[in-house]
């Protein structure tokens, strides 16, 4: 089996968030945090419910973040369209470079001879890009990913870490690249923008005002949690379940699951939220049962001696909760952050349990 520790698994998450790092603070200076507002200057007795959403770098808490400000109609700034604009243009070319680098090297060849010097200009275009791109290079992209030689590497995209959005991007790439493209509600919620610092939002829902916390999750921004802890209502954790087989971008050895899980033990024994509720989302429960057939959950976990999907997801809620062991009040919900449909129903009865408890 290809090792991601060979490919050099930490290039996915680092790119992101150091070769784009320039970026999110241009975001942070141009955008104004701009909540909702919900009540007035003389209501101060107005009780706001803190939740906190946490979890391991790129486990989809900031894609349920945005959910959340779709689902209650905050709007996103013009920087943080144009910003984010270009970090979709980046994910491309850097996913793109990763599909002809494991081509060539695994020995494939493209259907048409003109495509390597198709695949030459790609990896010469260097690593980053933040804007639209010339028509040459657009051309190179569009056959590069349709080749079949690119689409038999894609079928095995998890051994070279490739961003779990990119065939929804490469499909769209022409419209994409378009000079007047703005980024849809969808496209926002695709992106995957590592957090800096902390975001937060303030949204409201039957009368009721809630603020949501989201902090970066690479081990660097994981010292800053605690600062959050006081007055925190409710934890938010999400956990991306389709990491099984994946080493963590900052050591290239540990497994990121076995990070996340215990992760989620620590802030489960965090004295600070013994008694408030914990919702645990089991996350990328699509990417998981995709992938579960090539890579044999029982080959990272050898205690799993199950034999189907649904045993799979069984065994790693279980394994999830047992993490969870002691705390009174816990909420799991298996999820595809990605699938505003699935979301919306999800966060839905999230919000009804949150508000019944506050009656």
């Amino acid at each position: 089996m290809f090792s991601a520790q060979k490919w050099d698994p930490r290039r996915r998450g680092l790119d992101a968030k150091w070769a784009g790092f320039a970026v999110l603070q241009e975001i942070q200076r141009t955008a104004t945090p701009n909540p909702l507002s919900l009540r007035g200057d003389d209501d101060d007795s107005y009780e706001i419910i803190r939740l906190l959403l946490l979890g391991a770098a790129e486990s989809g808490k900031t894609t349920i973040l945005e959910q959340i400000r779709i689902m209650f109609k905050q709007h996103f700034t013009e920087a943080e369209l144009f910003h984010r604009k270009a970090f979709i243009y980046n994910t491309i070319l850097r996913n793109i470079r990763h599909l002809v680098q494991r081509t060539r090297q695994i020995g494939l060849q493209y259907s048409n001879p003109e495509s390597e010097g198709l695949a030459d200009l790609i990896l010469n275009q260097g690593e980053t890009q933040y804007g639209h791109f010339t028509g040459e290079v657009e051309n190179a992209i569009c056959r590069i990913w349709a080749d079949p030689a690119t689409q038999q590497v894609y079928t095995k995209r998890s051994e070279i870490n490739l961003n779990d959005s990119i065939k929804y991007f490469l499909d769209n790439f022409q419209a994409i690249n378009k000079m007047d493209f703005r980024p849809s509600p969808n496209d926002l919620i695709m992106s995957y923008v590592p957090t800096v610092g902390v975001q937060n939002i303030i949204f409201t829902t039957n009368n009721r005002s809630f603020q949501l916390f989201d902090m970066g999750g690479q081990r660097i921004d994981r010292r800053k949690w605690a600062t959050m802890y006081d007055g925190i209502d409710t934890i938010f954790f999400c956990l991306a379940i389709s990491e099984y087989d994946q080493v963590m971008d900052e050591d290239g050895v540990t497994n990121r699951l076995t990070d996340a899980l215990c992760l989620l033990e620590k802030i489960v024994q965090e004295p600070k939220f013994s008694s408030i509720p914990i919702f645990l989302f089991l996350n990328e429960v699509d990417v998981f049962r995709e992938k579960l057939p090539a890579f044999p959950l029982a080959d990272y976990l050898p205690e799993y001696d199950g034999s189907s999907i649904d045993d799979a997801l069984d065994f790693i809620e279980k394994l999830a909760t047992s993490k969870m062991a002691g705390h009174q009040e816990n909420y799991v919900f298996r999820t595809v952050a990605i699938d505003t449909d699935d979301m919306s129903k999800v966060l839905h009865d999230i919000f009804k349990i949150l508000l019944k408890k506050k009656r």
